[in-house]
């Protein structure tokens, strides 16, 4: 039986188009049991920049338009993504596969236009927001989504994102964005965790609370930093609870800032909780080779090119940085060096030996409080407690000394993160700290070890 050559060709077509829907199917079934799999509204985000195939090797190609895009989602949400696709395919690879011609709708991550005619022509010849004020910012894929993010809260405040959750480690940036966002809004005020609690406190006391009620609540966006100090508070993360319904009930935006993921918050109440989570939660992570690499140029730009030499500019771009404060001090001594006539190889040269060898220490409050409770072996919980037996206290002492020595927290911030002690009961505990030999001999430890790079948490 011979078939003509258009017989053939609708043969061809009907099996090609069944093999289509087939490999459709599959790509519907994966992308429903995915979907099922994340519930995180950033992690969702990351997944609608992303288009699926499955290939004639039955591999799932993971189709993106940018590096970023790919490094993000492979950060992310990769590991859920190849579980996932395992379940329904344990032959098939999942491969990305990178299209820069790729077109994906990122309506709610893109700072929008405002639409011709929304706004009448007095409200558009005085702007609310300046965006160019970002441009100041050092931007990489550690902090890209959270600036972002923050962009649209400056623009619409009040329509997406809301409330804003920006977390990372100390010195990361998360400060230095919030207050970015209020110098380009208009109607915006910054309050840290210290001030906001004491505002409160002072309110309730002279009973005019609504005074502090009537200030946070007049403006458009309200940024409130270290949230994660409110812990243990009723009255003060109540009155936080209520502050974001009532922006939220009001097209208002809300900006939060914390060194703890909402889901550590324990000790908030959940409802609390809950509604930062119905929001948008996303992280800044230490700062990557890109940002350190343009904090280097802007400098050395300001210099005439002559800051550094390239052999050093390579050397420092190598090491790994923890946090913009410690970039800061780098640059710090960088610009000293050169103003003195020192020069910058030596201490490049020191800085280079230091990092490889892994001996920087970032002290922070977890790791000093680690290194007490290590000390003095006793739980780190009873370190923040009431306890006031002998060695509990000697620990609490040694650690308020050490907080107060080693990190830029204030006396008042100190105090609330231990059990929300008075700034006086801070001085106190310092005071007794230089008072005692036994104490004093314990900082001096600690700080030899710290000036020699040893590992403060073994052989304590």
């Amino acid at each position: 039986m011979f078939f003509t050559l258009y017989e053939m060709f609708k043969l061809s077509f009907k099996f090609n188009k069944v093999i289509s829907g087939v490999m459709n199917n599959r790509v519907d079934e994966f992308l429903f049991c995915l979907n099922n799999e994340i519930e995180n509204k950033t992690d969702k985000y990351w997944l609608e920049q992303v288009v699926f195939e499955i290939g004639d090797d039955q591999n799932l190609n993971i189709i993106v338009n940018s590096e970023f895009i790919k490094n993000s989602i492979e950060k992310k949400i990769l590991d859920t993504i190849i579980r996932v696709y395992k379940n329904i395919n344990r032959f098939g690879d999942c491969v990305f596969v990178l299209d820069k011609t790729l077109s994906i709708s990122t309506s709610e991550f893109e700072v929008v236009e405002v639409a011709e005619g929304v706004e009448d022509k007095s409200v558009q010849d005085q702007p609310t927001y300046d965006l160019d004020v970002f441009e100041e910012l050092f931007i990489g894929s550690c902090n890209n989504l959270a600036v972002t993010a923050a962009k649209n809260v400056v623009k619409i405040p009040g329509k997406r994102f809301n409330p804003l959750f920006i977390y990372g480690k100390p010195g990361v940036g998360k400060t230095h964005l919030l207050k970015t966002i209020e110098k380009s809004s208009v109607s915006s005020f910054y309050i840290d965790s210290e001030s906001f609690l004491e505002s409160y406190i002072n309110g309730i006391k002279n009973k005019d609370i609504d005074v502090f009620k009537n200030k946070i609540r007049s403006v458009d966006i309200l940024l409130i930093d270290d949230i994660q100090f409110f812990l243990g508070k009723k009255g003060v993360s109540e009155e936080l609870f209520h502050t974001i319904n009532y922006f939220l009930n009001n097209s208002k935006a809300v900006v939060l800032a914390s060194d703890q993921k909402p889901q550590e918050l324990i000790g908030f109440p959940e409802r609390l909780v809950s509604r930062i989570l119905n929001g948008l939660v996303t992280d800044i992570e230490k700062p990557d080779q890109k940002i350190f690499s343009d904090v280097l140029k802007r400098n050395d730009l300001e210099y005439g090119g002559n800051l550094i030499t390239k052999k050093e500019f390579n050397l420092l771009t190598s090491l790994d940085f923890q946090s913009f404060r410690e970039i800061n001090g780098v640059v710090n001594n960088l610009i000293i060096n050169k103003q003195t006539g020192t020069g910058n190889s030596k201490y490049v040269a020191e800085l280079v030996s230091m990092y490889s060898n892994n001996k920087v220490l970032e002290l922070t409050p977890e790791f000093i409080l680690d290194y007490c409770s290590n000390l003095y072996q006793i739980d780190k919980r009873l370190v923040l407690s009431k306890n006031r037996s002998e060695q509990v206290s000697n620990a609490r002492h040694l650690f308020i000394y050490l907080m107060r020595k080693h990190t830029e927290y204030s006396l008042n911030q100190i105090g609330l993160y231990v059990g929300n002690r008075s700034h006086s009961t801070v001085l106190s505990s310092i005071k007794k700290v230089e008072d005692s030999p036994g104490l004093k001999k314990e900082i001096n430890i600690f700080n030899n070890k710290v000036s020699s790079k040893e590992n403060l948490l073994t052989g304590v």
